[in-house]
């Protein structure tokens, strides 16, 4: 064997092991199922919002949807009290919904009764374009936030509401706000400021992320202690929350290089799982506890079912088990996945892959020792000389010596 066989057999097993040690980039993990039409009015959605018992998404000119998660064909759309458009939602702990807009707009839905209506004692942000709007931990508050980059700390009381300026806030667009359910921190993402934390005495502090503009932001249920914001360029932020006395809060961002669009929303699916929503249309997962990500609904998946719900924007998505759900256009088309059985469980896949590096790193060691066998004839020959020994073939050494000292003695 001449040494560019051996060159070529080498580079052979060393591509081998680069299949081994780094995976292929995956398709989608879901198929789509069942596409509906919401409603047959036409819509524009913004935002939605959903609890265990229902999604809330809401759009231009004043409308509501009303959501049944696991049936959205049985969605509500609720009787408007303003032709305004809305931008932001948020559930309260107790169920009752806050919806923000433009002129000022603040509305409360009523999940008993199934109704709107108008908040009253809002006449400061009566001139100012609501986008932002989150409870805080035990629903006592809920911040307001506009496109001019203040936020307002807001509740109910008897006698009407109450409205107070935030300090130490900035001048851009405020995206999102989401408040951690159980850590008494909020988090603030903005066009152009960064990133902020709402403590539980009202104080805001800015963190970093000015060089991008952040789109949205979710916070992680449970005592899982983080929240996720994306942002342009395929940014995604991870805000680790503390609000001890001494306050440690961090945050560390990372890009998405081979997310293959831009990130517009994200939406908590369970307690440590939340899905990015993407332009062009498509979804990513995200695992909050291993702090990674994963392709999830491919573009050119949906894409194929030549249906026109992928040719819009995502508003959002929300689960209905552990890898289905429903994901909402801002048309109010709404397509269901559910697993793909035609592609490997990951865990099976992981394992095979696992086991294919484990055979290839056994088995490298004497590949390259035939190789370099294949290319030495001094290792032939004593190999050779080896197998004639056992077969008593070839002499031992020791009979070597002993037949040349009987040579030189005659």
């Amino acid at each position: 064997m001449d040494s560019g066989h051996f060159v070529r057999a080498l580079c052979l097993v060393l591509v081998l092991i680069s299949f081994s040690l780094n995976p292929v980039a995956a398709q989608s993990a879901v198929q789509i199922d069942e596409i509906i039409q919401l409603t047959d009015e036409t819509v524009y959605l913004n935002a939605l919002d959903s609890d265990e018992s229902n999604v809330l998404a809401i759009g231009d000119n004043g409308v509501v949807l009303l959501i049944p998660p696991e049936q959205p064909s049985g969605t509500e759309t609720l009787a408007p009290i303003t032709d305004e458009d809305l931008l932001a939602v948020d559930f309260h702990p107790a169920g009752n919904a806050l919806i923000v807009g433009e002129s000022g707009e603040i509305i409360r839905y009523d999940h008993q009764d199934r109704r709107l209506s108008n908040v009253s004692g809002t006449g400061a942000v009566e001139l100012s374009t609501l986008t932002a709007v989150s409870w805080n931990t035990n629903g006592a508050w809920a911040y307001i936030a506009s496109d001019t980059g203040l936020i307002w700390r807001f509740r109910s009381l008897v006698e009407g509401s109450e409205m107070v300026p935030i300090e130490n806030t900035k001048s851009s667009t405020v995206q999102a706000i989401d408040c951690h359910s159980i850590i008494r921190l909020c988090v603030v993402v903005t066009k152009s400021d960064g990133i902020a934390l709402i403590d539980a005495d009202h104080q805001i502090s800015w963190i970093g992320g000015s060089s991008v503009i952040w789109t949205d932001v979710e916070c992680a249920f449970g005592n899982n202690p983080e929240c996720i914001a994306v942002g342009s360029n395929q940014n995604l932020a991870t805000i680790h929350l503390d609000d001890s006395i001494d306050g440690g809060s961090s945050m560390d961002a990372v890009v998405l290089t081979e997310a293959g669009g831009e990130f517009t929303h994200i939406c908590a699916h369970s307690s440590d799982r939340m899905m990015v929503a993407m332009v062009p249309f498509g979804l990513i997962e995200h695992d909050v506890t291993k702090e990674d990500s994963f392709p999830w609904l491919d573009h050119a998946d949906i894409a194929s079912t030549e249906d026109e719900i992928a040719t819009r924007q995502v508003t959002c998505s929300w689960g209905t088990g552990m890898d289905d759900g429903w994901i909402l256009n801002d048309r109010g088309r709404v397509a269901r996945f559910v697993p793909d059985n035609e592609i490997d469980n990951p865990l099976i896949s992981s394992i095979v892959g696992y086991a294919l590096t484990v055979v290839i790193v056994i088995s490298v060691p004497g590949i390259v020792l035939g190789l370099i066998f294949m290319n030495s004839p001094s290792m032939q020959a004593s190999y050779n000389r080896w197998r004639r020994r056992r077969k008593g073939i070839e002499p031992s050494l020791k009979d070597r010596r002993e037949e040349r000292r009987r040579k030189r003695e005659s």
